[in-house]
């Protein structure tokens, strides 16, 4: 088990342990849908030193997540960040994890986060800190798995709003 930690700011934080041993994916399990999607991290979100979110999610999906979010931020937009599972219906509950932006805040939200915190966190913090946590999980995923993550990220399934 890898024990990986990123400190986004004094506000919010995020670690995440993996759960599956090194050798559960190789780069021959690319193309591996269920393989990939049996990859899971316990996650914690931490927001003003309170524990908002403890949950086991398919790391790969989450990672595509951010990937796909990251890729649509510019300097004049920026998009929510909603991370759906495919073995979840979210049409009913919503996303597992979210980033909803205001005019120069946002919030991070989850369906089974602590419903009492509803923290408003300055949009460039949180733009910060998903992007810094995007860049940390794909190195952490890489070294950890000896895989390179180019050759996945195709392959790993994404779910999006149906609303």
């Amino acid at each position: 088990m890898s024990s990986q930690v990123m400190n986004m700011s004094s506000q919010i934080r995020c670690t995440y342990d993996f759960l599956n041993s090194p050798n559960a994916i190789s780069n021959s399990s690319a193309r591996d849908t269920p393989t990939i999607l049996s990859i899971e991290a316990n996650v914690k979100i931490i927001i003003d030193q309170a524990l908002y979110l403890e949950t086991s999610i398919a790391i790969f999906e989450f990672y595509k997540s951010l990937y796909r979010w990251k890729r649509q931020v510019t300097p004049i937009f920026i998009p929510a960040f909603s991370y759906y599972s495919v073995e979840f219906d979210h049409d009913e509950e919503g996303a597992i994890v979210s980033m909803v932006p205001f005019t120069d805040q946002g919030r991070i939200q989850s369906i089974w986060g602590d419903e009492r915190m509803n923290t408003v966190i300055p949009l460039d913090t949180l733009v910060t800190c998903l992007s810094d946590l995007e860049r940390q999980l794909r190195f952490d995923l890489e070294a950890y798995f000896d895989i390179q993550l180019d050759a996945f990220i195709r392959h790993i399934p994404y779910s999006s709003s149906k609303l």
